[in-house]
């Protein structure tokens, strides 16, 4: 069973400081992989959004783009399977989210919900479960929403 990781899971997983960073790190740990034995992934806007949040903490000392870059090939890019989104991804993400009458920086979280649905997971990691479960749709399969 693969298993898909939001954004704040993998960005607290790598950064000591912030709230969440044990329980966070103890998921990711217990999910990576190598090879063909990764079962743990994330979507490609996770690593966008990892470098974003990364290079925008406001930590003393900043996190440095080149910095970033290496947390993300060091850790997601070599221990997770990245799954690329579609056209089909955005257009259904940002169905969804109308239809439930959301806007904004919903759509993100709705692209890697319809990536977990359409891998067929069972469950997704976040820490945002409120903001994920609003997203839940009985049309489709159900992905548990949990916290690390």
């Amino acid at each position: 069973m693969r298993v898909p990781f939001d954004t704040c899971v993998l960005v607290a997983a790598v950064v000591s400081q912030l709230p969440g960073h044990t329980q966070a790190l103890a998921c990711y740990r217990k999910h990576r992989g190598s090879g063909r034995s990764k079962k743990g992934y994330c979507t490609t806007l996770a690593l966008a959004e990892a470098y974003a949040t990364l290079t925008a903490l406001p930590l003393a000392p900043r996190i440095q783009p080149t910095e970033a870059a290496l947390l993300l090939r060091r850790n997601f890019t070599r221990d997770l399977a990245v799954l690329p989104l579609s056209t089909d991804d955005y257009t259904a993400a940002v169905e969804r989210i109308a239809s439930l009458g959301l806007s904004s920086g919903a759509v993100y979280d709705a692209l890697h919900l319809i990536a977990a649905e359409r891998q067929k997971c069972e469950r997704l990691f976040t820490s945002n479960l409120a903001d994920f479960n609003r997203l839940l749709s009985e049309s489709v399969e159900s992905v548990e929403i949990v916290a690390p």
